[in-house]
């Protein structure tokens, strides 16, 4: 029982070094505002050392899967801005949508950002016209 616990607790704290370190690439959370068609995510970093790319991630209402929308492989380096506009989200149905940012840095799994969700509504006009454009595409 003795040696196990020398295992487990060193164990812990690798871990919730690893969470820590990952936590800290994004200062804060990302923000998401709906201007009606689109909806535009920004998030910020402080150190970007060991990513590869964001993952921006959505999913309609508050349960279900999230899936990818998006990614952002360009990166500025530390201590940077981001911005990703969702344009797929005025092809579907009003409502709440949430999103997160999955950092892809070799960690598995990826580390990701709180959930933040946001309202979209979309009038029937800019939905037609969105489901007219995608059928020449």
């Amino acid at each position: 029982m003795k040696h196990m616990a020398r295992f487990i607790f060193p164990l812990f704290l690798a871990l919730l070094v690893v969470a820590t370190v990952s936590a800290i690439v994004i200062k804060d959370r990302p923000t998401a505002q709906s201007n009606g068609s689109d909806v535009t995510i920004r998030w910020y970093t402080s150190d970007e050392s060991g990513v590869l790319r964001f993952d921006v991630l959505r999913r309609s209402g508050t349960v279900g899967d999230f899936t990818i929308v998006g990614s952002v492989d360009q990166l500025k380096g530390n201590n940077s801005s981001y911005e990703f506009v969702d344009k797929s989200a005025f092809k579907t149905t009003d409502g709440l949508y949430q999103y997160k940012i999955r950092i892809i840095n070799g960690q598995v799994p990826a580390p990701e950002t709180e959930i933040v969700p946001v309202a979209h509504l979309t009038s029937t006009a800019k939905r037609t016209w969105g489901s007219i454009k995608a059928m020449f595409r």
